[in-house]
């Protein structure tokens, strides 16, 4: 029993000195699981002694807390103590693939399996993560930046002596992600020209870079302004939910005037003496002053307006018949 502990110890130096340089190994099998922020569900999969599962990241991962790994041990399992141990492994060569055995990668983490039914493993992706160690979860201490790639965690046997029967033992492994509590949004602008004249962009009163991918936000409601000299000021209110994505439009507009003309058909009407043709499109107009024509036979109504940039105007003409009975 002492040569065992001498050689459980060995392994768990080497798995300390493993932490400084890559280490090469063999499983017999790899399972891969895809963490998606946008698709949080818990995925379940069943892995031997000797094997192990990748974890990749998709491109989802902007509301990612850390990993959660929940491993369900075989009873038979524990009455030989530190006959296994678990590892985790970052910087993974060749990328974890169910057709590949052979691997190298840093590891983080070596321990034997603790003498119960399950336990549960969490690693961080984020500096300001909360989480603590305690009775029902181990913490990792070292940070994963999920833009590294991967994450590999392994079962492998570490003493002599396994129970009849190993080969045909499944360890159940959770994997689930632990979200922020933050939400977000992302902004595209649509130009009214080619030359994209410079704007300005306020988030609940405060100046935010233009062009970034995704804005990090508290849940609740949101205000955000478009500013500018050469279009017309865009306000919007949006609501943010915690780990999702607001998706905001907004098309921007020339501040040059807009007149709608509404009449009754087989109204002539003339803007400064030009006939129009056309009023179920509003006219793009010049700032300055307009006259407004409206004819219907020998029937005339004339309206002055005086425009100016960013505004729009409705100039109507209504035709009313007065019925009255007299004793």
């Amino acid at each position: 029993m002492k040569h065992a502990h001498v050689f459980l110890f060995s392994l768990l130096l080497l798995g300390a000195l493993g932490t400084l340089c890559a280490e090469s190994f063999r499983v017999r099998s790899m399972g891969t699981v895809v963490l998606d922020s946008q698709k949080p569900a818990t995925q379940t999969i069943d892995i031997g002694y000797n094997d192990a599962v990748g974890i990749i990241f998709s491109q989802n991962k902007a509301f990612l807390r850390a990993v959660e790994i929940e491993v369900k041990i075989p009873q038979e399992i524990l009455r030989f103590q530190n006959s296994m141990a678990y590892g985790v492994y970052r910087n993974l060569r060749p990328n974890p693939s169910v057709e590949v055995i052979d691997y190298s990668g840093t590891q983080d983490a070596f321990q034997p399996l603790p003498s119960r039914l399950s336990f549960v493993l969490q690693i961080p992706l984020l500096e300001n993560h909360k989480l603590k160690s305690s009775p029902y979860a181990t913490v990792l201490e070292r940070i994963h930046n999920p833009k590294d790639g991967p994450i590999v965690f392994r079962l492998l046997p570490v003493m002599k002596g396994l129970p009849q029967g190993i080969d045909e033992m499944h360890f159940y492994v959770r994997i689930k992600p632990l979200l922020t509590d933050e939400g977000g949004c992302s902004v595209s602008l649509n130009y009214p020209d080619e030359l994209e004249k410079s704007v300005r962009m306020m988030i609940d009163e405060q100046p935010a870079e233009l062009g970034k991918k995704l804005y990090l936000l508290s849940p609740g409601d949101h205000h955000i302004a478009i500013l500018s000299d050469h279009y017309r000021n865009e306000i919007r209110t949006f609501t943010v939910e915690s780990a999702r994505i607001t998706a905001l439009e907004i098309s921007l507009q020339n501040t040059a005037p807009s007149l709608f003309l509404v009449a009754p058909e087989n109204t002539t009407i003339l803007v400064n003496d030009k006939p129009v043709e056309n009023t179920e499109s509003p006219l793009i107009i010049e700032p300055g002053s307009y006259t407004i024509l409206f004819k219907i036979g020998d029937y005339e109504v004339v309206r002055h307006i005086t425009a100016v940039k960013g505004k729009d105007y409705t100039v109507s003409m209504h035709i009313d018949i007065n019925v009255s009975e007299s004793p």
